[in-house]
């Protein structure tokens, strides 16, 4: 065909026009063969993937590119010297997901639309952690392992804890917290029983129920601190102390052992401090 195209324009003056044009494509065929081998040195590779055959699988350069067609997105799988990474991509050219090792370990992200990280996965101090986000890439819940237990974390639209759940060896703890990052109600679970306080506004405990084997007991705090009410019970009966501002029992009340005179069974008593 280029002979005849040479031979048919031997007199024209595009002869050399024509016979650039049919390098230009000659070289053109050698590319698209050469593209040709490349595909299929990579399907190859690919049926002889390490879950097919049981063999390593090995291929040259920093990064590999697979799209998916116009507007169905692309991944993309990268080694360099910080580490291999996996990236996914929308239609829009914008990432969505990535899987990386890095030097501090494996890192999993899924993004949104505007490329905030919305949930991450990746170790911390040798231990799991779980961050799930707002739309604004903003932490509101964390679930990780530590060295006390495992603890799940929830946070207000700054990124400030509000809560926390914990589960050690010693049983669980929940704590609740208010705006201004303060204890407002913590409870406990060990083996002998449970607890829960209540806090006012500045984090001191102001009243405690708590629960064992032997008795319950409700403790109602004044403003110091001190003992301003206690409520108890146990196999003997229920018991009542009252105190005033210094903590000084003022108000006994509690199931007199013996019946009052007259009465047959167990009576109440009374005693009254000065």
């Amino acid at each position: 065909m280029d002979r005849l195209v040479e031979y048919r324009f031997r007199d024209d003056p595009k002869r050399e026009y024509l016979k650039a044009m049919s390098d230009e494509l000659s070289a053109l065929r050698e590319e698209v063969a050469h593209l040709r081998a490349e595909l299929e040195a990579l399907r190859e590779a690919v049926a002889r993937a390490p879950e097919a055959s049981g063999e390593a699988a090995t291929l040259g350069g920093r990064s590999l590119k697979i799209r998916g067609g116009e507007g169905h997105g692309q991944v993309r799988i990268t080694a360099t010297e910080h580490g291999p990474g996996i990236y996914l991509y929308d239609g829009k050219g914008r990432c969505r997901g990535l899987f990386e090792i890095r030097d501090k370990g494996p890192n999993l992200e899924l993004r949104s639309e505007e490329g905030e990280v919305l949930v991450s996965l990746k170790p911390v101090d040798g231990h799991g952690q779980l961050i799930a986000a707002a739309p604004d890439g903003t932490p509101r819940a964390a679930l990780r392992s530590t060295k006390h237990g495992g603890v799940v974390k929830v946070m207000n639209a700054r990124g400030r804890p509000l809560g926390y759940l914990l589960g050690s060896e010693k049983g669980g703890e929940l704590e609740l917290l208010n705006a201004s990052h303060r204890a407002g109600v913590s409870a406990f679970a060990q083996a002998d029983g449970g607890m829960i306080r209540l806090h006012e506004g500045s984090g001191e405990v102001m009243a405690s129920l708590s629960a064992n084997g032997d008795s319950g007991l409700l403790t109602v705090f004044g403003n110091l601190g001190e003992q301003a009410v206690t409520l108890c019970a146990n196999e003997e009966g229920g018991h009542v102390l009252i105190c005033n501002s210094d903590g000084t029992v003022m108000i006994d009340i509690c199931e007199s052992a013996e019946p009052p005179e007259g009465r047959i069974g167990g009576g109440g008593r009374v005693g009254v401090e000065d």
